[in-house]
C-alpha cells in the first residue's frame, strides 16, 4: 500500500517534469510563433516558464504596444501614466536583440510625443520594414528626419500628425502600402511621396482633412481609398487600380468638374469602385454620355453614394455605368428625393430606357438603401427588375417605415429565381417577395 502510495505521489511530478520538457525543447521557430502570438507584455512573462526560456521575447522580430499595457496593471489618469509607459517601452528595446521588422506604437492613452523622436532614430537603426504609430492626439507633431531614413519600410502607418519630409528626401524605395489618418501635408507633398515610391501598391488617406489636386502617378498602386477633400484628383499613371473607393461626402461647390472619359479610361482593370457624393457630383458636371466609348470589363462591384433621384445627370450617371460594366455582379446604391421635387424629367428617361435593348446580363446583387417608396426609385427598381436575368438578390432597405402597396410584387422580372427583401429598419421589420409570393415575418420582436 505504501509503495502504491508513493508511486501516486510521483505522478504530479512527473507530468510537471514532462511538460516542462516539452516546452524547453520546442523548435524555435515554434516558440517564435507562440510568442508573436500573444501581447508583448505576456510574451516578456514567459521567461518564468524555465531556463530556456529566459529572454526568448528579446529575439522577436516585431514589437506591438498597444492598450494592453495599460490594461490591469496602470490607471489611465494616472498623472505618471505617460512616463511609466515609456520607461517600459524603452527598457524592452534595450533588451531587445537583433532587427525590428514591425513596431506598432497603438496606446490611446498617450497625449504628447517627445519621446517619440529619440524611438524613431533608435528604429531607423534596426532595419524596420512595418511602423504604425497611432496615437490620438499628436498636435501636428512633425516626425524627426530619422522617419524618412528607414531605407527598408515596406509598410508605413500615421495618424494624427504632419508629414513634412527634407528637402532631400527622395522617397520610400521599398514601400507598398501608405496609410495615414488625420495627418496634414504641405503643397505637393503628398503627389510627391506618391510618386517616389515606385512599388507603392495600396494607399489610404482617412480624416475630414482637404488637399488640394492630387496626380497619381503609381505604376503598381492597387488600391486606393480616401474620404478626405480634393479639389482635383487625377489618374496620371494608374494600369492596375483595381479597388477605388472615393467617399467624401462633402457637398461645396469648390472642386473641378472631372470628364468621365478622362477618370474611367484611366482605370483600364477597375473591379471595385466606390463614389461618394462630392465625386459623383463632379463626374456628372463634364457631362454624361449614354454609355462610355470603352467597357469596364473588370468592373465587379459599383457603389454609389447619396444619387439625387431628382437630378436626371445623376440617374444618367448610373446606368451609364452599369452599361459600360457588362461584368459587374453587384450593386449598391443610395437614391434619395424628395415629394416636392419635380420628377417627370427623370420618370420620362427611366421609361425610355425600360422600353430599349439595353440588359444587365451579369447583375446577380442590388442593394438600395435610404428607400422612401417615391416614383424615381419604383421606376429605377422596375428597370432592374426588367433588364437583369441573373438577378438573385435585391434588397431595399429605407430607414423609417414606407408603406407598401404590393406594386413591388406586380413588377414583372426576367430573374427566375429573384428575391426580393424589403427591410424597415424602425421596425426591425423584413418582408420577402419572391416569384410572385408575399410573405413576411419580423425580426427582433419588431
Amino acid at each position: 500500500m505504501a509503495d502504491r502510495s508513493e508511486k501516486k505521489d510521483n505522478h504530479p511530478k512527473i507530468a510537471r517534469s514532462s511538460a516542462t520538457d516539452i516546452m524547453s525543447n520546442l523548435p524555435s521557430e515554434v516558440t517564435e510563433n507562440i510568442l508573436m502570438l500573444l501581447p508583448l507584455r505576456d510574451a516578456v512573462r514567459t521567461s518564468i516558464l524555465s531556463r530556456k526560456w529566459r529572454y526568448k521575447w528579446v529575439n522577436l522580430p516585431q514589437l506591438v504596444f498597444d492598450d494592453t499595457l495599460v490594461k490591469d496593471s496602470m490607471e489611465n489618469d494616472d498623472p505618471l501614466l505617460h512616463s511609466k509607459l515609456f520607461k517600459i517601452i524603452f527598457q524592452v528595446l534595450l533588451l531587445h536583440n537583433g532587427p525590428i521588422v514591425k513596431f506598432t506604437l497603438s496606446i490611446s492613452a498617450l497625449k504628447i510625443c517627445s519621446e517619440i523622436h529619440p524611438l524613431m532614430v533608435f528604429l531607423s537603426k534596426n532595419g524596420i520594414r512595418e511602423l504604425a504609430i497611432d496615437i490620438c492626439d499628436l498636435n501636428g507633431y512633425r516626425f524627426p528626419s530619422s522617419l524618412f531614413s528607414c531605407e527598408e519600410l515596406r509598410q508605413l502607418y500615421l495618424s494624427n500628425c504632419s508629414f513634412d519630409p527634407p528637402l532631400t528626401f527622395k522617397g520610400f524605395s521599398r514601400i507598398t502600402s501608405l496609410e495615414f489618418i488625420l495627418v496634414d501635408f504641405g503643397d505637393g507633398v503628398l503627389e510627391k511621396l506618391v510618386s517616389s515610391c515606385p512599388l507603392l501598391e495600396r494607399l489610404k488617406l482617412e480624416g475630414p482633412m482637404y488637399y488640394d489636386n492630387l496626380e497619381i502617378d503609381a505604376p503598381n498602386l492597387k488600391f486606393l481609398s480616401s474620404n478626405a477633400r480634393f479639389k482635383y484628383i487625377h489618374f496620371q499613371n494608374a494600369p492596375l487600380l483595381a479597388v477605388v473607393l472615393i467617399t467624401s461626402d462633402d457637398d461645396e461647390e469648390d472642386g473641378k468638374a472631372y470628364q468621365m472619359i478622362d477618370v474611367f479610361g484611366c482605370l483600364p482593370v477597375i473591379e471595385t469602385l466606390q463614389l461618394g457624393r462630392r465625386f459623383l457630383k463632379f463626374l456628372t458636371v463634364g457631362g454624361v454620355p449614354e454609355r462610355l466609348l470603352f467597357t469596364l470589363d473588370h468592373l465587379k462591384v459599383l457603389q454609389l453614394d447619396e444619387v439625387y433621384c431628382r437630378e436626371i445627370a445623376e440617374v444618367s450617371f448610373v446606368l451609364c455605368l452599369i452599361k459600360s460594366a457588362p461584368n459587374l455582379k453587384k450593386l449598391e446604391i443610395e437614391m434619395f428625393t424628395s415629394k416636392d421635387d419635380d420628377t417627370g424629367p427623370v420618370l420620362e428617361f427611366l421609361e425610355m430606357q425600360l422600353y430599349s435593348d439595353v440588359s444587365f446580363n451579369q447583375l446577380r446583387e442590388v442593394k438600395m438603401q435610404f428607400y422612401s417608396g417615391t416614383r424615381p426609385e419604383l421606376e429605377f427598381i422596375k428597370l432592374i427588375l426588367a433588364k437583369s436575368p441573373m438577378l438573385e438578390t435585391m434588397l431595399i432597405e429605407s430607414s423609417k417605415e414606407v408603406a407598401d402597396n404590393g406594386e413591388l410584387t406586380r413588377f414583372p422580372h426576367v430573374a427566375p429565381k429573384v428575391e426580393i427583401i424589403r427591410k424597415d429598419a424602425d421596425k426591425n421589420r423584413v418582408t420577402y417577395l419572391a416569384k410572385g409570393l408575399n410573405w413576411s415575418l419580423t425580426e427582433g420582436g419588431g
